[in-house]
Protein backbone atom coordinates (compact mmCIF):
# COMPACT_ATOMS: atom_id res chain seq x y z
CA UNK A 1 0.00 0.00 0.00
CA UNK A 2 1.39 3.00 -1.18
CA UNK A 3 1.01 5.65 2.15
CA UNK A 4 1.59 8.72 0.67
CA UNK A 5 -1.35 8.02 -2.00
CA UNK A 6 -3.42 7.35 0.89
CA UNK A 7 -2.54 10.69 2.50
CA UNK A 8 -3.43 12.24 -0.62
CA UNK A 9 -6.95 10.26 -0.48
CA UNK A 10 -7.45 11.52 2.75
CA UNK A 11 -7.16 14.95 2.45
CA UNK A 12 -9.46 14.91 -0.56
CA UNK A 13 -11.90 13.40 1.32
CA UNK A 14 -11.57 15.73 4.27
CA UNK A 15 -11.95 18.73 1.54
CA UNK A 16 -15.06 16.33 -0.26
CA UNK A 17 -16.95 16.44 3.37
CA UNK A 18 -16.07 19.92 3.78
CA UNK A 19 -17.49 21.12 0.70
CA UNK A 20 -20.58 19.05 0.81
CA UNK A 21 -21.34 20.26 4.40
CA UNK A 22 -21.05 24.03 3.30
CA UNK A 23 -23.24 23.35 0.22
CA UNK A 24 -25.73 21.68 2.65
CA UNK A 25 -25.20 24.13 5.39
CA UNK A 26 -25.57 27.21 3.34
CA UNK A 27 -28.78 25.76 0.71
CA UNK A 28 -31.09 25.00 3.66
CA UNK A 29 -31.48 28.01 5.00
CA UNK A 30 -31.65 29.87 0.91
CA UNK A 31 -34.71 27.78 0.46
CA UNK A 32 -36.07 28.22 3.66
CA UNK A 33 -36.11 32.21 2.19
CA UNK A 34 -37.04 31.36 -1.10
CA UNK A 35 -40.29 29.47 -0.16
CA UNK A 36 -41.23 32.07 2.15
CA UNK A 37 -42.12 29.65 5.15
CA UNK A 38 -41.08 30.65 8.29
CA UNK A 39 -43.29 28.85 10.64
CA UNK A 40 -41.62 28.36 14.23
CA UNK A 41 -41.39 24.29 13.17
CA UNK A 42 -39.09 24.73 10.72
CA UNK A 43 -37.19 27.49 11.94
CA UNK A 44 -36.53 25.45 14.73
CA UNK A 45 -35.47 22.25 12.43
CA UNK A 46 -33.34 24.33 10.21
CA UNK A 47 -31.79 25.84 13.53
CA UNK A 48 -31.46 21.95 14.57
CA UNK A 49 -30.00 20.67 11.22
CA UNK A 50 -27.72 23.58 10.99
CA UNK A 51 -26.40 23.07 14.48
CA UNK A 52 -25.49 19.31 13.66
CA UNK A 53 -23.80 20.08 10.43
CA UNK A 54 -21.51 22.52 12.38
CA UNK A 55 -20.70 20.06 15.36
CA UNK A 56 -20.63 17.50 12.47
CA UNK A 57 -17.53 19.55 11.09
CA UNK A 58 -16.03 20.02 14.58
CA UNK A 59 -15.67 16.55 15.16
CA UNK A 60 -14.49 14.99 11.59
CA UNK A 61 -11.96 18.28 11.83
CA UNK A 62 -10.90 17.04 15.45
CA UNK A 63 -10.66 13.10 14.43
CA UNK A 64 -8.42 14.01 11.65
CA UNK A 65 -6.18 16.43 13.05
CA UNK A 66 -2.75 15.46 13.67
CA UNK A 67 -0.02 18.07 13.38
CA UNK A 68 3.65 17.81 14.26
CA UNK A 69 7.07 19.39 13.76
CA UNK A 70 10.64 18.30 14.79
CA UNK A 71 13.09 21.74 15.99
CA UNK A 72 15.09 20.05 18.55
CA UNK A 73 11.59 19.12 20.17
CA UNK A 74 9.07 16.92 18.73
CA UNK A 75 5.62 19.02 18.94
CA UNK A 76 2.80 16.79 18.05
CA UNK A 77 -0.97 18.63 18.08
CA UNK A 78 -3.52 15.14 18.09
CA UNK A 79 -6.85 16.54 17.72
CA UNK A 80 -8.06 20.32 17.74
CA UNK A 81 -8.52 21.16 21.56
CA UNK A 82 -6.38 19.42 24.32
CA UNK A 83 -3.79 17.11 23.15
CA UNK A 84 -0.79 19.55 22.33
CA UNK A 85 2.72 17.88 23.29
CA UNK A 86 5.81 18.88 23.36
CA UNK A 87 8.56 16.04 24.06
CA UNK A 88 12.42 16.24 23.85
CA UNK A 89 13.49 12.71 21.92
CA UNK A 90 16.05 12.11 24.40
CA UNK A 91 13.06 11.44 26.86
CA UNK A 92 11.69 8.62 24.50
CA UNK A 93 12.40 5.58 26.18
CA UNK A 94 9.68 3.13 24.22
CA UNK A 95 6.89 3.58 21.21
CA UNK A 96 4.81 0.92 20.20
CA UNK A 97 1.97 0.67 17.95
CA UNK A 98 -1.78 -0.83 18.76
CA UNK A 99 -3.66 -2.12 15.81
CA UNK A 100 -3.45 -2.77 12.35
CA UNK A 101 -4.95 -0.38 10.10
CA UNK A 102 -6.01 3.03 11.94
CA UNK A 103 -2.98 1.98 14.99
CA UNK A 104 -2.41 4.23 17.73
CA UNK A 105 1.27 5.28 18.89
CA UNK A 106 2.54 4.55 22.05
CA UNK A 107 4.60 6.51 23.38
CA UNK A 108 6.61 5.55 26.90
CA UNK A 109 8.48 8.75 28.14
CA UNK A 110 11.26 9.41 30.95
CA UNK A 111 9.92 12.86 31.91
CA UNK A 112 6.68 14.54 31.64
CA UNK A 113 7.99 18.35 30.44
CA UNK A 114 5.89 20.72 31.55
CA UNK A 115 3.23 18.93 30.32
CA UNK A 116 -0.07 18.32 31.85
CA UNK A 117 -1.18 16.15 28.89
CA UNK A 118 0.88 13.46 29.29
CA UNK A 119 0.28 10.57 31.98
CA UNK A 120 1.28 8.77 34.61
CA UNK A 121 2.52 5.22 33.75
CA UNK A 122 0.45 3.07 36.59
CA UNK A 123 -1.60 0.14 37.13
CA UNK A 124 -4.66 0.83 35.16
CA UNK A 125 -2.25 1.46 32.14
CA UNK A 126 -0.51 -2.35 32.40
CA UNK A 127 -3.98 -3.59 32.73
CA UNK A 128 -5.28 -2.04 29.54
CA UNK A 129 -2.27 -2.00 27.65
CA UNK A 130 0.52 -3.97 28.52
CA UNK A 131 -1.55 -7.43 29.90
CA UNK A 132 -4.30 -7.27 26.93
CA UNK A 133 -1.86 -6.61 24.22
CA UNK A 134 0.91 -8.85 25.31
CA UNK A 135 3.21 -6.53 25.07
CA UNK A 136 6.42 -6.79 27.22
CA UNK A 137 7.28 -3.21 28.40
CA UNK A 138 8.50 -3.97 32.13
CA UNK A 139 11.80 -5.45 29.90
CA UNK A 140 12.47 -3.19 27.89
CA UNK A 141 12.61 -0.55 30.95
CA UNK A 142 15.38 -0.28 33.02
CA UNK A 143 13.94 0.77 36.28
CA UNK A 144 10.79 0.52 36.93
CA UNK A 145 10.77 2.11 40.52
CA UNK A 146 11.09 5.51 38.45
CA UNK A 147 8.19 7.27 37.21
CA UNK A 148 7.52 7.10 33.33
CA UNK A 149 4.83 8.39 31.50
CA UNK A 150 2.86 7.66 27.98
CA UNK A 151 0.98 9.85 24.76
CA UNK A 152 -1.66 7.76 22.84
CA UNK A 153 -1.74 9.09 19.55
CA UNK A 154 -4.92 8.34 18.23
CA UNK A 155 -5.59 10.78 15.73
CA UNK A 156 -4.88 11.54 11.93
CA UNK A 157 -5.28 8.64 9.76
CA UNK A 158 -2.68 8.26 7.78
CA UNK A 159 -0.28 10.80 9.07
CA UNK A 160 0.46 8.33 11.98
CA UNK A 161 2.89 6.81 9.59
CA UNK A 162 4.78 10.14 9.13
CA UNK A 163 5.21 10.96 12.66
CA UNK A 164 6.16 7.16 13.86
CA UNK A 165 9.06 7.82 10.87
CA UNK A 166 10.05 11.08 12.28
CA UNK A 167 10.15 9.50 15.99
CA UNK A 168 11.97 6.60 14.92
CA UNK A 169 14.36 9.08 12.57
CA UNK A 170 15.46 11.68 15.63
CA UNK A 171 14.71 9.61 18.64
CA UNK A 172 17.82 7.31 18.53
CA UNK A 173 17.85 6.10 22.27
CA UNK A 174 14.05 4.41 22.01
CA UNK A 175 13.23 1.34 21.21
CA UNK A 176 10.75 0.22 19.23
CA UNK A 177 8.65 -2.92 18.81
CA UNK A 178 8.53 -5.35 15.72
CA UNK A 179 5.01 -3.57 15.34
CA UNK A 180 6.25 0.26 14.81
CA UNK A 181 9.54 -0.85 13.03
CA UNK A 182 6.50 -2.44 10.72
CA UNK A 183 4.38 1.13 9.91
CA UNK A 184 7.79 2.27 9.54
CA UNK A 185 8.81 -0.48 6.69
CA UNK A 186 4.98 0.31 5.33
CA UNK A 187 5.64 3.93 5.07
CA UNK A 188 9.22 3.95 3.59
CA UNK A 189 8.56 1.10 1.18
CA UNK A 190 7.26 2.99 -1.91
Amino acid sequence: MDINKALRKQKKSIKRFWLSMGFIFLILPTTVLLNRTFSFFIILYLFTIEFLIVLALIVRTHKDTLKFKYDNRLRIQNGLFKGKYYIDCDKVVFVHSIGEEDFKILIILKSRLRNKNIKVLDSKFFEKYAISKGLRISSSLSNLEKKYYYIIINRGGYKKYELIDTIYRYCVKARFTGEAIEKIKEYRSK
